[in-house]
C-alpha cells in the first residue's frame, strides 16, 4: 500500500514542493521565516489533533512521539512570533475514519525526511538561524529515517483494517489542502 500512496501522490507531492521552495527560495529574514512557519502551524494544529484522535497505539505504537506542532509552538515562541491561530483550518473536519488518518498522518510523517533538506537549506539562507529555531524541519533529528521506517513498518504489520482507497485519497486531498493552504494564507 506504502508503494502505492508514493506513485498516486506524486505529482500532489510536486506540486506542494514547488510552492514551498518557491517561499522558502524568498526568505529574507527570520520574521519571514516566522511568519512561514506561523502558516504551518495554523494548518497542522488542528489537523494533528485530529489525527491524535483517531490513530492510538493499536496502530502506531509510537504515535506520541509523532508530535509536530510541538515543534513549530517551540520554534516560534524562540522566534519571538505569536503562536495565537488567526485562520481556521476546516480540512480535520473532513477526516472521519482510521483509513483517512493514515492517509494524513502519511504525508505529515512524510515529510520529515524533506525537512532535513531544508533545515540545511535554512542555515544556509539565514545564517543567524540556530537549531533551536528550526525544530521542525529537524523533525526526529538523526532518528528521522528511523521513525520513518518504524512508520512504515507499523503499518504493513497492523492487524487494523482500512481501506486503502480512503488512506490514497485523504493523503492526496491532504497535499491539495496544504498547497491551497500555503498560496492563501
Amino acid at each position: 500500500m506504502l508503494d502505492n500512496l508514493k506513485i498516486a501522490t506524486k505529482i500532489n507531492h510536486s506540486s506542494v514542493e514547488k510552492v514551498l521552495v518557491q517561499k522558502l527560495k524568498n526568505l529574507s529574514s527570520q520574521e519571514e521565516y516566522a511568519n512561514l512557519l506561523f502558516q504551518f502551524y495554523g494548518f497542522y494544529f488542528e489537523l494533528e489533533k485530529k489525527v491524535h484522535s483517531i490513530i492510538d497505539k493499536t496502530l502506531l505504537s509510537d504515535m506520541s512521539k509523532r508530535v509536530h506542532v510541538a515543534n513549530l509552538h517551540t520554534d516560534l515562541v524562540n522566534l519571538n512570533h505569536s503562536v495565537a491561530i488567526t485562520s481556521v483550518n476546516n480540512y480535520p473536519e473532513t477526516i472521519r475514519s482510521v483509513s483517512e488518518a493514515l492517509g494524513v498522518l502519511y504525508v505529515i510523517e512524510g515529510s520529515t525526511l524533506g525537512g532535513q533538506f531544508i533545515a540545511g537549506m535554512l542555515k544556509k539562507q539565514l545564517p543567524t538561524l540556530d537549531d533551536s529555531q528550526i525544530n521542525y524541519f529537524l523533525s526526529y533529528g538523526e532518528n528521522t529515517m528511523e521513525m520513518w521506517k518504524q512508520f512504515k513498518n507499523s503499518i504493513q504489520e497492523t492487524k487494523v483494517e482500512f481501506d486503502e482507497k480512503s488512506t490514497l485519497n485523504a493523503a492526496q486531498n491532504t497535499f491539495k489542502a496544504l498547497e491551497n493552504w500555503l498560496l492563501l494564507n
